[in-house]
């Protein structure tokens, strides 16, 4: 694998100057939290990195990207176009730039979704895009906050907002959202009942 100077040019000229800015926002949270919440640092600055590397790619190269890789979408990705860049951003990066870490492609791949089952590292990238400086969104803040008490904290948190933010547009949940949620609920539940 190329060194993170190397990504680092990548970014810049794949992505807006904006999106790039976000990018290097999420990496140094990505770090921070990793240095927090005991994920490996260097992966966390490398997937922070480059979790977007598809994102400012148009609709027509995504679908290329996505056949060429024989990616078969599910029924709230083909509609969901804001999903497609997780999923082509992973797929390129394994094929095409050489990073061959399996836990890194998984927290590019589900930095947009979450998913039930996720390590530490891709929990700290889900989260550090939600979070990073760069973000000034109405609820952030208080985000922030659910994340500096725990991961889970912070992963219940953002599970609830991006749920009840697509909610109110009509919109459809997907099922790694809701199946990452309900696992968190479950686990809770059954910590309660052993507290007993």
């Amino acid at each position: 694998m190329e060194s993170i100077e190397y990504y680092q040019q990548l970014i810049k000229g794949k992505l807006s100057p904006r999106r790039y800015e976000h990018s290097c926002a999420v990496s140094a949270e990505a770090v921070r939290l990793a240095e927090k919440y005991g994920a490996d640092a260097e992966k966390a600055r490398f997937a922070g990195l480059v979790h977007d590397i598809e994102k400012d790619a148009s609709a027509s190269e995504q679908l290329q990207i996505m056949e060429k890789y024989s990616i078969i979408l599910d029924n709230v990705e083909k509609y969901s176009r804001k999903l497609w860049h997780a999923i082509t951003g992973a797929a390129v990066l394994a094929n095409e730039y050489g990073v061959d870490d399996p836990e890194i492609i998984a927290a590019v791949r589900y930095h947009t979704t979450g998913r039930a089952g996720m390590s530490t590292l891709e929990k700290v990238i889900y989260l550090a895009d939600y979070i990073s400086a760069d973000r000034s969104y109405e609820g952030v803040d208080e985000l922030r906050e659910a994340v500096d008490v725990s991961l889970d904290s912070g992963l219940r948190a953002a599970y609830d907002f991006s749920i009840n933010e697509l909610v109110i547009k009509g919109a459809a949940l997907h099922l790694d959202t809701v199946r990452a949620r309900n696992e968190m609920i479950c686990q809770n539940a059954a910590n309660d009942t052993a507290a007993r």
